[in-house]
């Protein structure tokens, strides 16, 4: 009876990690319709601004209130202020600025270790060997390999986004010197380009809007500025912020500084390309010595092979 209760938890908690794992995918991968493109009725363009901090502000928390019991959980297992900081970095590089998602981190890396061990522990051992020293250092190793991936899949996603905003710079910065060009300030600059960028470039977007409001926040916006490189960890944007900073301290014109940005993000943009040009030659003679080699050896190879077996035949 016993075994029959702990067979029924463990399949209710393989269920709900299913759920959440669906309910995780369809969030993320839910996209804009076409129509939904097009729509540039007079209504949508009132709650522009309502768009651009529902896209700033992460609506998950809104969507599904549930999982704030799971983000105030996991915010006390967070570890210290040092760890908190390391993960909210990591967070944000990711695009997740709100801080609740660190609670959230920790508890899904508790909660999918949980469900791996109640798994190896319930299908993967005997009765009897569960509680012997092969079930603990399999539930171990569940629960750091469960850390582990959920870490190395943030860190992917972090890279891949640091990229792209790498590539969507130089556009936004062309667009901003336009903007410079015409006499609008900086905060203003960054409202404009955010709008301008939502569908086209949605995390250079995200980030110039979320810049954009901490200006109207701190009273100092070099700090805003120095929030933005930190939280992009991308070596064009800290570029952008220290000319940027620079051209403020010392009173340089703001369409200057970002004409002068623009052209060296482009000129960085394009000797990326070359290099990865350059890198092509090298990279496909492993696949053309793996894939053309062996048939061409065998085709030379073939009419003596089929001699010696005649042969030897006779």
């Amino acid at each position: 009876m016993m075994e029959s209760n702990v067979l029924f938890l463990g399949l209710g908690l393989i269920c709900l990690a299913v759920g959440l794992v669906l309910m995780g995918i369809y969030l993320f991968s839910k996209q804009v319709t076409l129509s939904e493109r097009l729509n540039t009725t007079a209504s949508q363009e009132q709650s522009k601004d309502e768009d651009l901090q529902r896209a700033v502000n992460q609506p998950l928390f809104e969507r599904f209130p549930f999982l704030l019991g799971f983000a105030k959980a996991g915010e006390s297992l967070a570890g210290t202020q040092s760890d908190r900081m390391k993960t909210y970095r990591l967070l944000a590089m990711a695009g997740f600025q709100d801080r609740r998602f660190i609670g959230l981190l920790t508890s899904s890396k508790y909660a999918t270790g949980v469900v791996l061990v109640m798994s190896f522990l319930l299908f993967g051992l005997d009765a009897g060997h569960r509680l012997t020293l092969t079930g603990l250092a399999g539930s171990l190793m569940l629960m750091f390999l469960s850390g582990f991936f959920i870490e190395l899949w943030l860190k992917v996603r972090a890279a891949r986004r640091g990229e792209r905003l790498s590539n969507d710079l130089p556009d936004a910065l062309d667009l901003m010197v336009i903007c410079a060009e015409a006499g609008l300030p900086l905060a203003r600059i960054l409202k404009v380009i955010s709008k301008e960028l939502m569908f086209s470039a949605p995390e250079v977007a995200q980030e110039l809007g979320y810049t954009y409001m901490e200006m109207q926040i701190l009273t100092d916006r070099r700090k805003a500025l120095t929030n933005l490189a930190e939280r992009c960890g991308v070596d064009n944007i800290s570029a952008m912020v220290a000319t940027l900073v620079q051209a403020e301290r010392y009173g340089t014109p703001l369409s200057q500084a970002l004409k002068t940005i623009s052209e060296e993000s482009r000129k960085a943009l394009v000797l990326e390309l070359e290099e990865k040009t350059g890198k092509l030659p090298a990279q496909l003679s492993v696949p053309l010595m793996i894939l053309i080699l062996p048939p061409v050896i065998a085709m030379m190879g073939a009419p003596a092979m089929v001699r010696i077996v005649r042969i030897l035949a006779n």
